[in-house]
């Protein structure tokens, strides 16, 4: 549900924005609301466990746990997704269009 809620929010950034740059972009919509759902969720882990483990007598003894790596990976993807999407709500099919008649 949580997912669904954010692909929403995220595709109402692109109200306004051609038919077919809104079914191009449908899959990167779906992707990013997944990762923020999971980034959320990392986040909320993180803060019950933290992201390594100190040995109680000697705290030089330290383990990375494996939400240190998901988390910073997920970030990456996430950020990446969004640069793309940003990029794509700057520029439509319309202003292409109009880049083309430069040339004519």
């Amino acid at each position: 549900m949580e997912v669904k809620k954010e692909y929403e929010r995220i595709k109402t950034l692109f109200n306004g924005c051609d038919e077919l740059q809104l079914q191009l972009l449908d899959g990167a919509f779906w992707e990013c609301a997944r990762l923020r759902v999971e980034l959320d969720d990392l986040h909320d882990l993180i803060s019950k466990t933290g992201l390594i483990k100190t040995h109680p007598q000697n705290p030089t003894m330290q383990k990375e746990l494996p939400v240190s790596k998901l988390i910073v990976k997920a970030r990456a993807n996430y950020l990446n997704y969004i640069s793309k999407l940003s990029n794509a709500l700057g520029k439509t099919v319309d202003d292409e269009d109009d880049d083309l008649n430069d040339y004519e």
